[in-house]
């Protein structure tokens, strides 16, 4: 199976090196590696010249999702490939990586395979970032797979074969492209959609806590966004069930957190207990994934990760009032600095 990586860039200096370094590090030719370069004003295309890979210089900038499907027609993937593997130009990937994402598409029924994104230590944004991979991937992933349900197939470290990527629409009218075109392929019946542990990627995330707080907006809103586009509120498919299982769980969760002041006031002794009995289970988990990702950090930061939970909390209950209740539209957003 021939494989080739595309990777969308936007003013990706600081990372694009990195990136490309462990890609042919993992065994890829350069003939085989694609950058479009979204309109940078950083040299992020001469850096990637440098690497003698393909690029394609988008005049302005246009997006990420209208960038993929560019470079795609542009270079004429489909017609040259396989398998194309989708990458973030701030995520450097393993050297099995290519290996074993070929091993994953041996099954002739899978038409996608999701790798594992690990976070790049910086601060306690990134050990709670650690402890949510960890959660989404040890606890949530596999069962997802199991049961053919994965809601998000992620952009930084997805493959698909050739003959279900061309039926994709790249589409602007979400801000996650990830999570929409992983419905699109479960609406569509299209094949199954696995995680592959031994894929395994190491991805920036957000340094400040401005950052972090417009790239959880984003992942929320594009969320509820995907949820209306697909009628995945009133569906009743395994992965619409899903769906309104996570997503409603959280947002439970989120109206609870709105109440704890009446409850404060009502029964002050069972709110205590509720705080004390989430934070000590938060910082257990905290310490399964600093132990399984070998991050001190992950276990040194916990006791504050009952903070960004909350803060978690008030953005996801916010972007459903302001996509769902609303009815609001958003189509652009920010990227988050690198480092």
């Amino acid at each position: 199976m021939k494989l080739c990586a595309l990777i969308p860039a936007k003013d990706e200096r600081l990372g694009i090196g990195r990136t490309l370094s462990s890609i042919l590090a993992a065994g890829l030719d350069p003939a085989d590696v694609y950058v479009v370069d979204d309109g940078s004003n950083d040299g992020s295309g001469d850096i990637s010249h440098s690497f003698g890979v393909n690029v394609l210089c988008n005049e302005k900038n246009i997006g990420k999702a209208s960038s993929i499907a560019r470079g795609t027609e542009h270079f004429g993937l489909l017609e040259h490939y396989d398998i194309i593997a989708l990458m973030d130009a701030d995520t450097e990937v393993c050297k099995e990586y290519y290996t074993a994402v070929k091993e994953s598409f041996n099954d002739p029924s899978v038409v996608a395979v999701c790798g594992r994104p690990q976070s790049v230590p910086y601060n306690w944004l990134t050990a709670y970032r650690c402890y949510s991979y960890y959660m989404t991937h040890s606890v949530y992933r596999s069962g997802q797979t199991a049961l053919g349900v994965i809601t998000v197939a992620p952009g930084c470290s997805t493959s698909f074969r050739t003959d279900t990527f061309k039926q994709l629409d790249w589409c602007k009218d979400t801000i996650v492209e990830d999570m929409d075109c992983t419905i699109q392929m479960h609406k569509r019946n299209m094949g199954k959609i696995i995680y592959q542990e031994k894929a395994m990627v190491y991805t920036q995330d957000p340094k400040s806590l401005r950052d972090y707080i417009k790239q959880t907006n984003r992942w929320y809103t594009g969320a509820w966004q995907v949820g209306k586009k697909h009628h995945m509120f009133t569906g009743v498919s395994k992965v619409d069930l899903e769906y309104k299982l996570l997503l409603g769980e959280a947002l439970i969760l989120s109206i609870v957190l709105c109440l704890l002041p009446l409850w404060a006031y009502l029964v002050p002794r069972k709110l205590f207990m509720f705080v004390t009995v989430n934070s000590l289970v938060l910082m257990f988990i905290s310490l399964l994934a600093g132990w399984d990702s070998k991050r001190k950090d992950v276990i040194l930061f916990s006791p504050l990760f009952v903070l960004l939970q909350t803060l978690d909390l008030v953005i996801l209950l916010r972007s459903f009032w302001k996509i769902v209740v609303c009815g609001r539209q958003e189509h652009a957003w920010n990227m988050v600095a690198r480092y």
